[in-house]
């Protein structure tokens, strides 16, 4: 899946980099997911660890060529990530005048289906990795799912700066972790709308404490996941799998209620065809089908790049 590291072409990263700053700033879609279906997400870990790597051990001149060749992938995957991120939030959270997309009972229903359509069609990347499957990948991929579920079953309610460093740590492992959504962890901790606008009105001393927490997941989170890619790499993706179907539940369309800064439970069934007209509804399902058919373009283009 992953292109060699020769193909670094920064335009391409940079491209990779918006697509996945997209994603995390989306709650329910892990940038991870969408290094998974780019094909870059191996490449990423890697140069993670190598970065975390070189810091640890007081930067070693023999390894000074892989360093940087990590930093020519990382910068401008995270140059994108950024970019998009602010663009995007900034659309999707709005002000208290106007809210934005995803805080729009009008229009968030669209931005959920899309992505509901596009992981849904992605779930078989990394089960593709899995040959001749067997009960402990069907079983890994359901520990995943049920992870994602009752990690959204248990929100938690607190304002402090010790919880700005979890938040931190939980976000970044979300966010390179596929099925579980950076964004998805802060609107769980009630931080979704509150570190955005740290960002938008660049705020030094909170995001200070929420960068620590990162940090902190590099360090940690990093080295585990690439040792578990290398060494147990089917059992992982069966994993990876899971975590993916788990995330479809908080990426369904319908809710009770949004833009209230924290998890909104689904709207059951019976329930839909009195909150949402006909016209919305069709609508929904145009969105849900475009990001199914996008996985595939994704894939398309993938290719096309690759020869």
């Amino acid at each position: 899946m992953d292109k060699n590291s020769s193909n670094n072409n920064p335009k391409e990263i940079f491209g990779c980099g918006l697509l996945m700053g997209m994603a995390d700033a989306v709650p329910g879609v892990s940038g991870g997911t969408i290094a998974l279906i780019l094909g870059i997400y191996d490449r990423l870990l890697n140069y993670l660890s190598i970065c975390v790597s070189f810091v640890r051990k007081g930067f070693p001149n023999d390894k000074s060529d892989k360093f940087l060749e990590s930093i020519y992938f990382l910068l401008p995957l995270g140059l994108g990530m950024l970019v998009s991120y602010y663009v995007i939030t900034k659309l999707l959270v709005g002000s208290d005048s106007s809210p934005g997309l995803l805080m729009d009972k009008s229009t968030a229903p669209y931005i959920f289906s899309f992505f509901f359509g596009l992981v849904l069609m992605s779930i078989k990347e990394p089960w593709s990795f899995v040959n001749n499957p067997e009960f402990k990948n069907y079983f890994i991929a359901l520990v995943g799912a049920v992870i994602v579920f009752f990690y959204t079953r248990f929100p938690i309610d607190d304002t402090s700066s010790t919880l700005l460093v979890l938040s931190g740590i939980l976000a970044l492992t979300a966010m390179l972790l596929p099925g579980i959504s950076g964004a998805l962890v802060l609107l769980t901790l009630g931080l979704y709308e509150e570190i955005v606008g740290y960002v938008h009105n660049v705020e030094i001393i909170p995001l200070s404490y929420f960068f620590l927490g990162g940090i902190i997941s590099l360090f940690t989170f990093v080295p585990f996941m690439s040792n578990m890619l290398n060494n147990h790499r089917e059992l992982t993706m069966s994993l990876l799998t899971g975590l993916m179907v788990g995330s479809l539940i908080t990426l369904w369309p319908w809710k009770e209620e949004y833009g209230t800064g924290s998890l909104p439970e689904n709207l059951p069934f019976d329930q839909i065809s009195e909150e949402f007209n006909f016209i919305s509804l069709v609508i929904t399902f145009f969105f849900f089908t475009f990001g199914a058919l996008s996985s595939y373009g994704i894939k398309y283009i993938e290719k096309k790049l690759a020869n």
